[in-house]
């Protein structure tokens, strides 16, 4: 709904406005997997090879893959526990991943831990039991705790708001640089501070490893939004180490206007009924909330 905020049915009424949310799920937490999959797997090794028809086998070729890891037993951490990342916790469970989420509201028991917004059938984490922590907070203290909990992986997908621009810079970046995270966003590109993150995978890309001390920034990334939007073809996050880039597309899919109808739907339903809407998005923090 950010594209809505400085319009007069937004700031001037009190239309009710409702979103989709909750559809994009199950297609931008596979896009999410894939990247992640793609990174760690070395794929545009094998890519490059398969289109030079070059069967690559030799002692050299293999060393590259010497480093791959699965991963079982590392830790995702998912900024915004919203449909997608709850679909991506579910994708990660089933790898042997742990979980842990962060909110901005507290969500210290069970119904508050539950999605109240629309959910595919048979996706998601609907009661909010995957994760095997929650932090939460709208301050830098809470934010940093989160990020210092030994994160392997972090999936940004916090909606974009005054407090959420900029989130992630140097700071935070030197945080989860500690274990050399990847960092997956899905959400806005204005939410990462972008020169600060060209630098950290420029770091990891230049260091050298330090016994103790392992190496510098971080290991990976993989964005599909930017700023600006597209994206100039000069811009320095094209050229970035270890970067995937693609054009604010994994939400992309067959099944988009069926489910966004079947939302409509509901809502019709609801609305005859006098009930809450679905995805109803509170003016105030600028977001439909996951909360009754």
């Amino acid at each position: 709904s950010d594209h809505l905020r400085n319009e007069p049915i937004y700031t001037s009424s009190q239309i009710p406005i409702t979103t989709s949310s909750g559809i994009h799920g199950p297609i931008i937490g596979e896009w999410v997997i894939m990247t992640s999959l793609v990174a760690s797997h070395r794929y545009s090794i094998l890519h490059e090879w398969q289109k030079a028809q070059s069967w690559e086998d030799s002692p050299s070729a293999k060393a590259h893959f010497a480093s791959v890891t699965d991963n079982v037993g590392k830790r995702l951490g998912i900024l915004g526990y919203g449909s997608i990342g709850r679909q991506v916790a579910r994708y990660a469970q089933v790898m042997g991943m742990d979980v842990v989420a962060f909110t901005a509201n507290p969500r210290n028991g069970p119904e508050s831990r539950r999605d109240h917004g629309y959910v595919v059938p048979g996706t998601g984490d609907p009661e909010g039991e995957i994760p095997s922590a929650w932090f939460s907070g709208l301050d830098k203290k809470s934010l940093h705790e989160f990020l210092s909990y030994d994160l392997d992986q972090l999936l940004v997908c916090v909606p974009l708001t005054q407090q959420t621009k900029h989130l992630l810079g140097k700071e935070e970046f030197d945080i989860l640089s500690k274990k050399n995270a990847f960092v997956t966003n899905i959400a806005r590109g204005e939410i990462l501070v972008q020169e600060a993150l060209i630098d950290a995978l420029k770091d990891f890309e230049n260091s050298s490893f330090s016994p103790g001390e392992g190496k510098k920034g971080l290991r990976g990334a993989a964005l599909d939004v930017a700023t600006p939007e597209p994206l100039p073809k000069d811009h320095p996050l094209w050229t970035a180490p270890n970067c995937i880039i693609t054009p604010h597309m994994s939400g992309i899919n067959h099944n988009y206007s069926t489910r966004a109808l079947q939302v409509v739907e509901k809502n019709l339903e609801r609305l005859a009924k006098g009930e809450r809407l679905l995805n109803l998005v509170n003016r105030e923090t600028g977001y439909a909330s996951k909360l009754a």
